[in-house]
């Protein structure tokens, strides 16, 4: 690590997840860079006002100065739409990504879990993080310090002797928890899986619904570990939310478990359940034999590091390599190939969809037929929509997006469909491949990649006029003259479930507005991280302007005279960025102020004028503010020191006209030279720290009092 000088922070997201982290019922995205962990909440904001947004982001300046300007345009904005009669619940909202934290780790992070840990400070989430190095950190939020705390580390690196003779590249790490948080499991090196067990509060594991004529006599209880729940930190021991972690090795459970490919930990069961998608047969093999591979699902007995097998399906295609859990109503895996997708729920029935011609040629397991579809599924992510739904999203190495389709016939999954996503319902807003998915709210998902930006996707569904019409008969029983009621549903329901002939239910990334069916999925984007991965080339140059322009004239000793122009993307996402060392200013202006030393500007909250009490009311009821021109001061606090050498500091406030200085106010510019300023208490202070002393105004008061 010494060795060179990191320039960017990693930019490429290589896994996600999404838990209540902060608090007990928070949301909270935590993204993966590489070596680089992020923490996120959400905001909602409407979808007018992000659009307007947009529209009016100058597209000549840099991004972080077009963000900045849209941050300052945003009060002035609601205010004019709240003025036409537009209000926000009215509309849709976006969801928008909240840096919370980062943190650089010491390692490259491999995988991601929840688990819901006893003894929390925040009362959220533990997030466990497994590094290349077979690694495992239990980290939880501390809101006392507001960064987050190391909980245990755990380390297996010699547990498998010679694990780690090739290259580390060579190993995959796949870390799975248990929906029930009963555990966690990683798969490390060849053939090892370490767990490592979690505390269950008693109530967790009463087992209320236990039938004594089904289930048999109930088990005894346990006698917990003497030592193996609690640390020792400097002679005081300290109660731990796990007990003693072991090791598998993947034979120890089944003798065939030769080459373990994945595993998942499965929903619906008592105990913690997993399944496993092996082979017998080494992979430079693989040509020499067809339907090689098997699942198999095995129960743990986390107390005596035991487990049982209560479901093998063998004679697998060679090519399934994931193993996705799903929830109730659908439940059981789905396995996921390069040529087809094979559902296999609690008793071990199997139905599976062939998705390209290499399907019929690859295996001969029963599939069904939709080869027309032609679709390459290496590399692609499956997320499901809603836990009601029997839907799930998958997006395809190309970032074409499609939705999986299961037949339930009661309790029982009957068939597995796919479709592709119209680019008329958004289904091209995805320029590449990805890396993770996660649901970040009830209709909104992240999708990270290593190749392109990372965004924030969100979905409605198309209802017809006459369907929603026809909800609104009271009672058939009775006669009614339909011509003689009002049956028109208002605007606002056609931008809440789309509407095909608007191109605004397309979005615009769509660039095509054709026919959208009722029924259909409507995708588009409402947020971005940006992204510079991966790199392919790089050259050196210099800031370009026109000779003896004004703009080179105020660039002069502001702007770096070396920029880096990276070629950057993969596919569809590739692009030009351009690097700087440091915030290129969009200068707008010059001016002389030789006897400045420091300059501190802020924006702080006057007292409401008795004329515009009535519009914060209104506001309010709506759930909104009113006009930030009335609402705030903008000062700035300027630290002096003249030819003599006498410090002193003037407050200015800051107009379109340029500096305004104030005049008769308590700010005393005598009382020397200001080293740090700022406003506190939700911009209704402004602080000024002296060399001495700590000073305290008001600042919505302009005269002295």
């Amino acid at each position: 690590m010494q060795c060179y000088t990191e320039l960017t922070a990693p930019t490429a997201v290589t896994h996600s997840l999404t838990l209540p982290f902060l608090s007990h019922d928070s949301n909270n995205l935590v993204i993966a860079k590489g070596s680089l962990l992020q923490i996120f909440g959400t905001k909602a904001i409407p979808v007018e006002v992000d659009n307007a947004l947009r529209q009016d982001s100058p597209s000549n300046t840099t991004p972080s100065l077009a963000f900045e300007s849209r941050r300052g345009d945003d009060d002035h904005l609601e205010s004019s739409l709240l003025a036409e009669g537009i209000h926000r619940a009215d509309r849709g909202n976006n969801t928008k990504l909240v840096l919370v934290a980062e943190y650089p780790l010491a390692g490259t992070v491999c995988g991601l879990a929840a688990v819901n840990i006893q003894g929390s400070k925040s009362g959220g989430h533990g997030l466990l993080v497994a590094l290349q190095t077979a690694k495992t950190c239990l980290v939880q939020w501390n809101p006392d310090t507001h960064t987050i705390i190391d909980t245990s580390v755990h380390f297996y690196e010699n547990e498998d002797g010679s694990s780690f003779d090739l290259p580390l590249s060579e190993y995959e790490t796949v870390l799975q928890a248990d929906p029930g948080s009963r555990c966690a499991a990683m798969k490390f090196g060849l053939r090892s899986l370490a767990i490592l067990p979690f505390k269950q509060a008693s109530a967790d594991i009463e087992m209320d619904d236990w039938d004594v004529d089904l289930d048999g006599p109930r088990p005894a209880k346990e006698a917990p570990p003497e030592a193996s729940d609690k640390a020792t930190t400097n002679g005081v021991i300290k109660e731990t939310p796990y007990t003693e972690s072991f090791v598998l090795r993947f034979p120890q459970l089944d003798p065939k478990l030769l080459f373990p490919e994945h595993f998942a930990f499965l929903y619906e069961y008592r105990e913690p359940t997993f399944g496993i998608l092996s082979s017998t047969q080494q992979e430079a093999y693989f040509l020499s034999r067809k339907d090689h591979m098997s699942y198999k699902v095995f129960t743990l007995d986390l107390h005596q590091r035991a487990s049982t097998t209560i479901l093998a399906v063998d004679n697998l295609p060679d090519d399934v390599h994931r193993v996705i859990p799903l929830p109730a109503p659908v439940g059981g895996a789905l396995l996921v190939g390069d040529n087809e997708l094979i559902h296999i729920d609690q008793s071990g029935r199997a139905n599976g969809v062939g998705v390209n011609p290499f399907a019929k040629i690859c295996t001969a397991f029963p599939l069904a037929d939709q080869s027309s579809l032609h679709l390459q599924l290496e590399h692609c992510v499956i997320e499901q929509l809603a836990p009601e739904s029997a839907e799930l999203l998958m997006v395809l190495n190309t970032g074409k997006m499609a939705i999986i389709s299961f037949k339930i016939d009661g309790r029982t999954v009957t068939g597995v469909s796919v479709r592709i996503i119209s680019q008329e319902c958004g289904g091209n807003i995805i320029p590449s491949r990805i890396s993770c998915i996660s649901k970040v709210d009830k209709q909104a998902l992240f999708i990270g990649s290593t190749t392109s930006d990372s965004l924030v996707v969100g979905w409605t569904r198309k209802h017809s006029q006459s369907a929603r019409r026809k909800s609104r008969l009271v009672d058939p029983s009775l006669e009614y003259e339909l011509d003689d009621l009002d049956i028109e549903d208002e605007d606002d329901d056609d931008d809440l479930y789309g509407d095909s002939t608007s191109p605004s239910s397309v979005g615009n990334q769509n660039g095509t507005n054709g026919p959208v069916k009722d029924g259909d999925l409507i995708f588009r984007v409402q947020d971005t991280l940006p992204s510079i991965a991966p790199i392919r080339d790089i050259s050196p140059g210099r800031a370009a302007f026109f000779p003896n322009s004004e703009e080179k004239r105020n660039s002069e000793g502001v702007v770096s005279p070396l920029q880096l122009a990276c070629a950057v993307g993969r596919g569809n996402a590739g692009s030009i960025a351009i690097l700087n060392k440091n915030i290129q200013p969009n200068v707008i202006g010059r001016f002389e102020f030789p006897e400045a030393r420091g300059i501190w500007t802020m924006s702080v909250q006057k007292p409401i004028p008795k004329a515009l009490q009535a519009e914060k009311e209104i506001s309010a009821a709506i759930g909104s503010d009113y006009g930030a021109a009335a609402e705030f001061d903008r000062f700035m606090i300027v630290a002096k020191v003249d030819l003599d050498g006498y410090e002193t500091s003037d407050v200015y406030a800051v107009t379109a006209a340029g500096f305004e200085a104030l005049t008769g106010t308590e700010f005393d510019p005598a009382a020397g030279f200001t080293v740090e300023a700022g406003a506190m208490g939700k911009h209704k202070r402004v602080i000024q720290v002296l060399k001495s002393e700590v000073r305290c105004y008001d600042g919505g008061k302009r005269t002295a009092s």
